[in-house]
């Protein structure tokens, strides 16, 4: 289960190459799938078209965790090629260069591994958009207890975090336009806090009596903006945000950002398609005039 921030970050992974190994290849330019349904994403004057729809919160914690993954054994080789090439001794540099080609080994299979699940290759650059979104509250045991002694308990409504954590369904937020909007709530009522709690911290180191007024009021300022955002979160939801909860990316959608060579050869592929398509319709008959 991941933080807010997280759940929207972009993954911009570059190439690795070495002079001791090759390169981890790219994959060749998206082809377009037969129904001609390309999806893509402009984002800032930048093309991306979708390689692969994430359909479970299981999955993209998978994707996540190896992405993580094989991201540090991009880092670990990186290291390694480094102390290489400040080897001061040749048995410390063809020790260095075994160890750097196990480990472009690993990562060339593992990246290959990826390709072949996610259709993620280390030298392209992604965009994840989450599209939908499990918000969770803790269940103490106390709760959990009480929650499923109710009439109206459904099983469904507690999800387990492992560890021996459960928590409650507290909503699903599906869509990525929905998706966004709950970000921005929850991003209002979080910034809205933090400068609440700083001007709390600040109050006390104050010895002005000017000082002292002015941060009273920018309080009385900052509690309003506070209360203002939970109001609308609540509007917008139904309920009140939680003093704690966790997101969890239940789908999502991995594009990748398309090079201006790739975007002519996937047109021409669609619009190929497209011709095939009106070649294979049969002319609709028309009823002679009278």
């Amino acid at each position: 289960m991941k933080t807010l921030a997280l759940l929207f970050s972009v993954l911009a992974l570059g190439a690795y190459a070495a002079d001791e190994a090759k390169p981890v290849a790219a994959p060749a330019a998206p082809v377009a799938p037969k129904d001609v349904q390309v999806e893509v994403l402009d984002v800032d004057g930048k093309r991306f078209v979708l390689v692969k729809n994430i359909g479970s919160a299981e999955e993209f914690a998978n994707f996540e965790q190896n992405v993580k993954i094989i991201s540090q054994e991009k880092a670990d080789a990186t290291q390694v090629k480094q102390l290489a090439e400040l080897a001061l001794t040749t048995p410390e540099r063809e020790a260095r260069t075994r160890e750097l080609e196990g480990k472009l080994a690993r990562l060339q299979a593992d990246n290959t591994a990826m390709a072949k699940a996610y259709g993620f290759d280390l030298s392209r650059q992604y965009t994840v958009i989450p599209t939908k979104l499990l918000i969770l509250t803790a269940l103490s045991n106390d709760d959990y207890i009480k929650l499923a002694a109710g009439k109206d308990f459904k099983a469904e409504s507690v999800i387990n975090g492992g560890d021996n954590k459960k928590f409650l369904l507290k909503d699903t937020v599906t869509g990525a336009v929905d998706v966004e909007s709950f970000k921005l709530l929850v991003q209002r009522v979080l910034e809205s806090r933090k400068a609440l709690q700083q001007l709390v911290d600040l109050q006390p180191r104050l010895t002005k009596e000017e000082d002292k007024k002015k941060v009273e009021e920018a309080l009385k300022n900052a509690q309003s903006e506070v209360n203002k955002a939970l109001e609308e979160f609540k509007k917008a939801r139904t309920y009140d945000l939680p003093n704690e909860l966790t997101i969890q990316t239940a789908e999502a959608k991995l594009y990748t950002l398309l090079s201006d060579e790739e975007k002519k050869s996937l047109q021409a592929q669609v619009d190929s398609k497209k011709d095939e398509a009106k070649k294979d319709e049969k002319p609709v008959a028309t009823p002679e005039k009278k």
